[in-house]
Formats: structure tokens, C-alpha cells, sequence
């Protein structure tokens, strides 16, 4: 947006482009519009308009707007340039690739585009164009970090991951404060084993974007609050303090939490941005990782005594499409790790519609017990994992709630995964559950068709599409019920959602389970 707004002294400009860099998209947006009636042929507002809507996921609208800038001004190459940003995030590929081609057509040295137009090459699947793409856009720019960034992803996806890694590290050298290269490259380096360094750079990830001065304060999950996030918060600021950790800061922010929840009407949508007063308030402690558990690797291993390699494996392949779940999957000693590590560290920042959170490998889920048991699945069942590596790693915890009826509360929809083969457990005791024949997984005998692409089938906006799907298809589905240290391994492309839960009240009642993939969906 700088380029774009170079020069620009007009004070309501000025307040508008502060509104969209603090990502306050709204409020820049009416504001925009409202200029826009008085100088409607202004380039700069539409496009504007156009950044705003794209950031408010209104891709029709935004699109609208930067054809009306072009219209204006047809040699625009950043407009052209944003546009096909925003295409691209549609899933309109081609046209987002040929708006790419007008941006460098009227400015040839144009690296941005070509790096856009790589972006938009790789979700197409053609990986040498893209690669060739970035590689224009460093012939322009030799310290382009994005484009190393995503020239990176790109190699990675094409299986070339020591590359890959150059690639990052070449990010890195110009940027070492790039949260995302950081967080791919842990990622990468888990793939060679080389554990060490990948949580070395996992651990930056977190510190750059969840640290005490994060990289991007105005990030959306900063500015946005949920009345199933602020209980959950205040939940685990209560368990903190009775656990004794740090007890008179976490008592201290259960009486600040509880107060700005009072203020908060909670009346309208289910998730909300908080005022700039109460930003303030929460400062440097709302979604940053204030508390964090060691979650050290055990000598003994994680996988329990009882662990059946040959059964789970004949098991597994009795199904159609690869399926089986395993009773008394940790060791006593990683579970209660594992279950500590989720409890007590504060890394839940992900708010889902539905009122379940999300925490992730790159913003403090990475732990040394979570890759541990990733290679002990590995080792131990050779024929299902083959050569697929840990690629991804998630936990989900839910409000308790959930099963009352009317509140908007649930668990996660119908859904597939980018992946070859997906581990999913539990870690809340088997006594918080208050229905054992329910509460786990529903897994469908049915795969996501392969030419459906990562938003056709793993997005909140998608469960339309698959419901329609699976209504055409087997209704043929494996109903896998809560179990504490329960794990459900299972071929990632089936579609799969959270059955109906019904679970106690109280903080360490909640339904948690994490998530690993392992390998590609292709695989």
C-alpha cells in the first residue's frame, strides 16, 4: 500500500490509510466510500476500497473496485498487480495470472507481480513456471526475502526440500525477523530430523508473532474477541493461579478479564474486535504466549507397553481407504506431559465460529514430546506412515457447552486434509465425558475427490459443498467414540468431522485433541 499512497497529504487520506495499516478494514472502508462520493474518479480511493474489501474477504467487491480505479487510470500496474491478489484468493487462477502479466506488461521490473504470479502458478500446480516466476522477480530484486519465502514453499511442494531450505536460510539472511520463513523452515528441518534446529526456529515463529512486541500488533486475532474465547481465558487464568504459577499476575488478570467481559455486549455477532480502550487493557496479555510448559522428550518413549504395531496395521488396512483407532496410546508419563503442556500453556489463539480454539506448531504448540511422538508413530507402523513425514501439527480444544442446544456452540464440520495419513488423539480424562458412546470422530467412507482443491474442501465456507456431496455418495461412515489417550489414525483425504460431545463443565473438563499429518495428499 506505501507505493500506492506516495505522496498523498489530504489529513482524511492520511486517517484513512492509518485505519487500513492498523487493520481497523471497516472503519477504512466507510470512510473511503464516503470520500469516494465526493471524488469519485480518485485512483487511490478505489484502489483503497479495493485493499479493504479483499481484507474483509469480500472478493467480488474488492475486485469491483480496483476496475474501477483501472477504468480510471487503465497504466495502473499496482492496481493490476493487488488485483490479482485478490483473484488468487477467489480461486480464479488464470485471471489472477493475467492480471499479473498487465502489472509487468506496462512496468517490465515489476517483482512484486512476478511474485504474484508465482503465488498463483503454485496453486495452479505448475511449480517449475512458478519457480521460474520468483526467480524473475530476484533477477530483479536480489534481496527480495518474499520471493525467496515463496519460492521456498514451492521447491518444498515439489519434493526438493534441501533447496527448500536454501531458499529459506537465502529469506533469512535478508530478513531474519520473517515469522514465516522461520516457521517453514522448523517445519522443514522436522522432515530431516533435525529436531533441534527445527524448534530453535519454531520457537522465533512464536516469539515474532505471539512474543511481548509482536511483528504485527494489528493482527487480526489481537483485535478480536469471542464471549467462548474470554471464558476459556479466564478459565485457564484460574487454573494457572490454583496450579501456583505466577498466581498473583494470572488472579489479577481473572479480575481484568471478568471486568472488560461485563463491558462487552455480547448480544451481536459471535466474534467481535475489541475497542481501543480495551486493547489497552489487555496490552501485552491477551493471545501472547505469557505461560508455557515444558514438554520435555522421555527416555523411555511415548508410545505405551500395549502398543499392538501388527494389529493396528491389519486393522488399518481392513478398510477400504486406510482407517483404525488405538486404546492406550501414550504412556502414562506422556500423556500426563502432554496433557499438562495443553492445560497450562497459553497458546489457544485461533477463535473458530462454533466457540472451539485453535493452537498450532508455529505459535507454540512445537514442543520436543509432540515430534517424539511423531517419530514413534513412524518407526513403529512403517507400512502405514511408508516415508510421509510430519508435516503439520494442531490441537483443538472445545467449550464444554457445546451440546446445549441453541447457543452456537459445536465441534468442527465435515471436512478433509491436505495430507496422506492424519493421527488424531485425546487427552481429556475419559470421566469428563458424559456420553461414552459419543464425543470422538465421525469418519466417512468417502474421499474428498481429488481434483477438489484445499479451499473445496477444508474451509468454513465449503461445508455446503461437502454436505451436498456426501448426500450423492455411500453414506457409509465409521463412528469412532471418546476415549481418553484415545488415537484415531486414519487416509487424511476422507472426509471426517467431530461427532456431538456432551462433556462436564470446568476448565479441565474441556474436549481436546491434537492433530498430526503426516506426508501429502497425493501420496
Amino acid at each position: 500500500m506505501k507505493k500506492i499512497l506516495k505522496g498523498l497529504s489530504s489529513e482524511k487520506l492520511q486517517f484513512i490509510i492509518k485505519l487500513y495499516t492498523q487493520g481497523q478494514l471497516q472503519q477504512a472502508l466507510s470512510h473511503c466510500n464516503e470520500m469516494l462520493e465526493k471524488f469519485p474518479n480518485s485512483v487511490v480511493l478505489h484502489n483503497i476500497s479495493g485493499a479493504s474489501y479483499a481484507g474483509l474477504m469480500q472478493f467480488d467487491a474488492a475486485i469491483d473496485s480496483y476496475k474501477k480505479a483501472i477504468k480510471i487510470k487503465p497504466d495502473y500496474a499496482d492496481v493490476y498487480n493487488n488485483m490479482a491478489a485478490v483473484l488468487k484468493d477467489k480461486g480464479d487462477l488464470e485471471a489472477a495470472i493475467d492480471s499479473c502479466k498487465e502489472a509487468i506488461k506496462i512496468k517490465p521490473h515489476y517483482a512484486e507481480a512476478y511474485i504474484n504470479m508465482g503465488n498463483a502458478l503454485q496453486d495452479k500446480g505448475d511449480l517449475e513456471a512458478a519457480i521460474d516466476s520468483y526467480k524473475q522477480a530476484l533477477k530483479i530484486n536480489p534481496n527480495h526475502a518474499e520471493a525467496y519465502y515463496n519460492m521456498g514453499i514451492a521447491l518444498e511442494d515439489k519434493g526438493d526440500l534441501e533447496a527448500a531450505i536454501d531458499s529459506y536460510k537465502q529469506a533469512l539472511k535478508i530478513n531474519p525477523n520473517h515469522a514465516e520463513v522461520h516457521g517453514n523452515l522448523g517445519l522443514a528441518l522436522i522432515e530431516l530430523g533435525n529436531h533441534e534446529n527445527a524448534l530453535l526456529n519454531l520457537k522465533k515463529s512464536r516469539e515474532l508473532i505471539r512474543g511481548k512486541n509482536p511483528l504485527n500488533p494489528f493482527h487480526k486475532s489481537f483485535l478480536t474477541i469471542s464471549k467462548a474465547k474470554i471464558e476459556h481465558d479466564i478459565d485457564q487464568f484460574k487454573y494457572l493461579a490454583g496450579s501456583g504459577y505466577d498466581v498473583k499476575k494470572f488472579k489479577a488478570l481473572v479480575r481484568l478479564y471478568k471486568d472488560i467481559s461485563l463491558e462487552l455486549d455480547w448480544s451481536g455477532e459471535e466474534i467481535q474486535r475489541l475497542s481501543n480502550e480495551h486493547q489497552k487493557l489487555l496490552k501485552e496479555t491477551y493471545n501472547r504466549t505469557i505461560n508455557l510448559i515444558e514438554a520435555p522428550e522421555l527416555a523411555s518413549g511415548t508410545l505405551s507397553d500395549t502398543f499392538e504395531k501388527d494389529k493396528i496395521t491389519r486393522n488399518y488396512f481392513k478398510h477400504d481407504h486406510g482407517l483404525t483407532y488405538i486404546d492406550n496410546f501414550l504412556t502414562p508419563s506422556a500423556l500426563n506431559s502432554i496433557r499438562k503442556f495443553l492445560l497450562g500453556s497459553t497458546i489457544w489463539f485461533d477463535i473458530k465460529i462454533g466457540g472451539y480454539l485453535g493452537a498450532y506448531i508455529k505459535e507454540g504448540l512445537a514442543c520436543p514430546l509432540m515430534l517424539q511422538i511423531a517419530d514413534d508413530l513412524r518407526v513403529n507402523l512403517p507400512e502405514i506412515f511408508k516415508n510421509h513425514q510430519l508435516k503439520q501439527l494442531w490441537a483443538y480444544k472445545y467449550d464444554s457447552r457445546a451440546f446445549k442446544d441453541d447457543n452456537g456452540l459445536t465441534g468442527i464440520k465435515a471436512h478433509a486434509d491436505q495430507a496422506a495419513v492424519n493421527v488424531n488423539f485425546w487427552i481429556t480424562p475419559a470421566i469428563a465425558n458424559l456420553n461414552p458412546e459419543s464425543g470422538g470422530l465421525i469418519v466417512y467412507n468417502t474421499p474428498a475427490p481429488l481434483e477438489w482443491d484445499f479451499k473445496a474442501y477444508n474451509s468454513y465456507n465449503s461445508k455446503e459443498k461437502i454436505a451436498k456431496y456426501l448426500d450423492h455418495v455411500s453414506p457409509e461412515k465409521s463412528i469412532v467414540p471418546y476415549n481418553e489417550n484415545r488415537a484415531v489414525i486414519f487416509n487424511s483425504n476422507l472426509i471426517h468431522e467431530t461427532d456431538r460431545f456432551e462433556f462436564k463443565e470446568g476448565y479441565e473438563n474441556r474436549r481436546i485433541n491434537v492433530t498430526m499429518l503426516f506426508g501429502h495428499r497425493e501420496d
